[in-house]
């Protein structure tokens, strides 16, 4: 007999027990689907620095999220999901703002 989470999204408390696996999958699949966006504005007119900053910042999230989801899928302990989680993120916007900034300098 196979077990189905069920949850009840009825109140604002059903968010509070997301587990970190399950945002990282809802962040990198947005990201998958602005990046298409973001790629048909940039084919568009590629000088814009903000579209410029979505494109490096979107695929590094993207990308990064990926690499967390195969390590996990190599057989990392379950108990690493939060912090190859936050350490995806943390990794996306430390090398954006060292990319970023050394376009500046």
């Amino acid at each position: 007999m196979s077990r189905v989470l069920k949850r009840e999204w009825t109140t604002a408390e059903g968010w509070r027990d997301t587990k970190a696996g399950m945002w990282a999958w809802l962040i990198q699949r947005a990201a998958a689907v602005v990046l298409l966006v973001v790629v048909a504005v940039h084919l568009v007119n590629p000088f814009r620095r903000g579209v410029q900053a979505a494109l490096l910042l979107l695929v590094l999230v993207h990308a990064l999220l990926g690499v967390r989801a195969v390590l996990l899928d190599f057989g990392l302990p379950v108990r690493w999901h939060r912090a190859l989680f936050v350490l995806a993120l943390v990794l996306s916007a430390g090398i954006f703002a060292l990319v970023w900034a050394w376009r500046w300098y």
